[in-house]
């Protein structure tokens, strides 16, 4: 919230006099939706590259895991806001995450992510995640439609992340079998949270490492299949040196979870 005695409200830009405007509101958020992951293994030194200490290699190094999702979400403060304004609940995301590990605790870092959204745009920037605007479109299964069907051996998903006119993250999955939970990789991020200083570009006002408080998880109605990952060259971005020397598999399943905060684990200054 805005600073005690301040006469304008919110918990992101803009302030307003009653709040109402803010771009974001505060925590606990809310999220459901179904997940497309893409497990792969890239060159070990590429993704050390973007391994930031005190973070550490995890215990595969080079691991990834590719998300495509489409989310609902919603904070505390304003549930009813899926019904009266279901444009501002709803996104699509392309997330790009590397295994690594603080202190002997593995999880993922988060170098790239695409979302469609802008109230999520700069929720990722609260959080750590440097998210950017992207056109993000993923296959829907429909049990009635009869030329397309649902979950079920050989049905074919794909996911497709395109910005600025730019192809830049393609993955498929062709499901082959129902899967338990317990086969889902473990995801726990490790965030960098950074804010340039208005007065000193030279250094950040910002900077640090926080873990994500990830509360209240379900999974449902798993499956598991055979995937393919691709990433496309960019004048603009450096995801292509991340290109996948082999994909591992992947999962299609429904997903929920909130998000209470994070804790700050490291400051740079």
């Amino acid at each position: 919230m805005a600073t005690e005695g301040f006469p304008l409200k919110g918990y992101t830009l803009p302030l307003t006099p009653k709040g109402a405007a803010s771009l974001v509101e505060s925590p606990p958020w809310y999220y459901g939706g179904e997940v497309m992951q893409l497990v792969f293994r890239t060159a070990e030194e590429k993704a050390r590259e973007l391994v930031p200490p005190p973070l550490e290699m995890g215990p595969e190094p080079g691991k990834g895991i590719v998300w495509f999702v489409e989310w609902v979400s919603v904070s505390e403060s304003n549930p009813d806001l899926v019904f009266t304004n279901p444009e501002r609940t709803v996104y699509q995301e392309c997330v790009i995450m590397l295994q690594c590990s603080f202190r002997g605790e593995p999880g993922y870092i988060v170098p790239y992510i695409w979302v469609d959204n802008d109230f999520t745009l700069m929720r990722g920037f609260v959080q750590g995640f440097p998210k950017k605007l992207a056109r993000i479109c993923r296959t829907k299964l429909n049990e009635l439609n009869p030329r397309v069907g649902g979950r079920r051996p050989g049905a074919r998903l794909k996911g497709i992340c395109e910005s600025h006119g730019e192809r830049l993250v393609e993955g498929s999955l062709t499901l082959t079998r129902p899967a338990d939970s317990s086969e889902l990789p473990a995801v726990r991020f490790y965030l960098m949270r950074h804010f340039p200083d208005i007065e000193d570009p030279s250094r950040p006002a910002v900077h640090e490492l926080a873990v994500s408080q990830v509360a209240d998880v379900a999974v449902a109605d798993v499956w598991a299949g055979d995937a393919d990952v691709r990433f496309f060259r960019s004048d603009v971005e450096e995801l292509d040196a991340l290109a996948p020397v082999e994909t591992q598999g992947g999962f299609f399943h429904g997903m929920g979870f909130s998000i209470k905060g994070g804790r700050v684990i490291h400051r740079y200054r």
